[in-house]
């Protein structure tokens, strides 16, 4: 496989997800345009373990709290902060915040992400769970949470809150990947990770080719063949065949 034991932790890009989500004074309107998970073909590849049927919509992101204008631009500034590792001043502002509003759940989980980047991992693990404690749906804290978990050995730990979040919304990519890669590489359970790689592919658009390495090592390993490439269907083909 060509992924490292730690799987990269990309928490920059978290943060400005979660700021961008949290930060709304009311839920965007729909575009038409379809996101990758509501793309995603669930017949294959990993159709066994996503539930029939289109993705719905992120339980978290549909319900965006009403954020006044001055706390947009702390979380604006806060933001700023964190891109330019400005530790101290982000978590000031951060701070402000949820003084203002503890409710709002993604302030708590920006703050562990800038005591996870100083280290602070006690303080990173308070924080994620006073951010599941202010919105059960937040993904990113269960993921952050159980990433930190998974670097301390506590494996139980990890693999029941991937769980916990995939249970909140079954189509959430990170969760997809970040369970694969606790049961491939920590807890040899490489059967069961290889659904849930599956899984991520599928909702991610079915073009990372990192994924498609890690799917085709795992079947490789277990023995299962990959299945062949859909071919066109041949000019003599019988009239309502299909060439899928």
């Amino acid at each position: 496989m060509t992924f490292t034991k730690r799987a990269t932790w990309v928490w920059l890009i978290a943060a400005l997800s979660v700021l961008s989500a949290c930060s709304s004074n009311a839920p965007k309107k729909a575009t038409g345009k379809k996101t990758p998970a509501a793309e995603a073909t669930l017949a294959a590849p990993g159709a066994s373990i996503l539930p029939a049927g289109p993705a719905t919509p992120n339980p978290y992101l549909q319900n965006r709290p009403a954020v006044s204008r001055e706390l947009n631009q702390q979380f604006a500034d806060a933001t700023r902060a964190m891109r330019n590792k400005q530790w101290g001043q982000a978590e000031n502002l951060l701070q402000q915040i949820i003084q203002a509003d503890p409710k709002l759940s993604g302030a708590h989980l920006n703050l562990g992400l800038v005591y996870r980047a100083q280290q602070e991992n006690k303080r990173a693990e308070q924080a994620f769970n006073n951010a599941l404690n202010a919105n059960h749906t937040n993904l990113d804290a269960y993921n952050q949470l159980a990433i930190l978990q998974r670097e301390a050995g506590n494996f139980a730990a990890a693999e029941n809150n991937y769980k916990k979040a995939l249970s909140v919304w079954p189509y959430h990519p990170d969760s997809h990947k970040n369970i694969a890669i606790l049961y491939d590489l920590y807890l040899g359970k490489s059967a069961e990770a290889l659904p849930h790689f599956e899984a991520y592919l599928a909702l991610t658009g079915g073009e990372d080719k990192q994924a498609k390495s890690w799917i085709a090592d795992l079947q490789r390993r277990l023995g299962i063949a990959a299945k062949p490439k859909a071919t066109e269907a041949a000019p003599a083909a019988a009239e309502g065949d299909s060439n899928e």
